[in-house]
């Protein structure tokens, strides 16, 4: 049994967890976003893992996941368009997740996510870096055109190049927002194996990140699949209060 207090609560259309820590600083907090075919419930022990550490996290339900509905086979052919949709809707959504926060007296949040949710969170990041405090993509990519080409291939879905969502895709992509995202603290994980999102991408993604003179730091792990295991939540962890105590020694 989550001895955590759990705290149920809608934000517009958007149901939320809300996993509270034993002792809340306002300093601390997050947003876990899920992947996809999930939902914020089973991001339950994660957030409990960052609750333990002093965070308290917001487990948000994405458009057609949990208790926002379903739908009939998340990996058919027709799937595939609202997979990016959800990420769009996601990015648009933080804005009222970071109100939220706001109006409670919490600071800038860290955005963490898995598969999908680990895409969301460096579009959250390019999209809005100053409203963030950091963050961590768990088997994620940042390259969205390199992503939807691997999925395409993988998943045996065909889009043409005049495919509506294709700009959309290209203008949003984190690759092409470097210079926004250069200041941002950013934490990747990758399994070697991932056979769902191609850590290729992420790679391709962090180099060029590098490049541009970001704060990035990523991880791979050989032979694991699309998982987030204990190691990658500890290291993540690890690197979340490092750099907690570096900005409070900035400051």
């Amino acid at each position: 049994m989550i001895q955590f207090d759990v705290e149920e609560t809608r934000v517009g259309e958007i149901q939320v967890r809300i996993v509270h820590p034993l002792r809340e600083d306002r300093a601390q907090c997050a947003v876990f976003y899920h992947g996809w075919s999930s939902s914020g419930t089973l991001q339950l022990s994660r957030a409990v893992l960052l609750a333990a550490h002093g965070y308290t996290v917001l487990l948000p339900d994405a458009v057609h996941h949990g208790a926002r509905g379903t739908l009939p086979d998340y990996y058919s052919i027709g799937a595939y368009e609202v997979f990016w949709e959800t990420i769009f809707q996601n990015q648009k959504e933080f804005h009222a997740l970071r109100q939220v926060l706001a109006e409670r007296g919490f600071g800038r949040p860290w955005v963490l996510g898995h598969s999908m949710g680990g895409m969301t969170v460096l579009g959250v990041a390019a999209a809005c870096p100053d409203a963030i405090r950091g963050a961590v993509s768990f088997n994620g990519s940042g390259d969205w055109l390199l992503t939807h080409l691997f999925i395409q291939a993988r998943f045996g879905v065909l889009e043409p190049r005049d495919w509506p969502l294709y700009d959309a895709i290209a203008e949003a992509s984190p690759l092409h927002h470097l210079e926004a995202l250069k200041d941002v603290p950013v934490f990747m994980t990758n399994g070697e194996a991932d056979p769902s999102i191609d850590p290729r991408a992420q790679a391709h993604f962090a180099e060029e990140l590098a490049r541009a003179g970001g704060r990035a730091v990523r991880v791979t792990y050989p032979k694991l699949a699309h998982f987030v295991t204990t190691n990658m939540m500890d290291d993540a962890l690890a690197w979340m209060e490092a750099q907690e105590a570096d900005g409070r020694d900035r400051s």
